[in-house]
């Protein structure tokens, strides 16, 4: 049994050929269409309406994975350093720090912070 996207996939140069037929207008009414593949970006000729990639079983996973990465990617927004006080756009959701050495400082401030707490309870 064949699949109708395995079919697609297969015959691509005889949905181009009604595609072409459909621009020029010829037959207006062919459901064909021209996409651009989500995963592999190349160009792609289709009847199924919904359809984002050439082959879903080798390129779905790839597409998918790109456009979380765009989405996360502009999710992001500027956030101020809590050492430093500069504004950074983070790499990870979590991010307080604007580099390494500001995470240091920081963590390094917090020890000695505790560390004093301790001697003036000693006293």
């Amino acid at each position: 049994m064949i699949w109708n996207s395995e079919w697609e996939y297969n015959n691509q140069d005889y949905l181009k050929a009604k595609y072409e037929k459909k621009v020029s207008g010829e037959c207006p009414d062919l459901a064909v269409r021209k996409i651009y593949c989500k995963g592999c970006g190349r160009v792609f000729y289709t009847q199924i309406e919904t359809k984002k990639y050439c082959l879903y079983s080798l390129c779905g996973n790839r597409g998918y994975q790109k456009e979380l990465k765009w989405r996360r990617k502009y999710a992001r927004q500027d956030r101020t350093c809590q050492t430093c006080g500069n504004t950074f756009t983070p790499k990870r959701s979590d991010a307080k720090f604007c580099c390494n050495a500001c995470r240091q400082k920081a963590c390094r401030g917090s020890v000695t912070n505790k560390a004093s707490c301790q001697v003036d309870n000693l006293e």
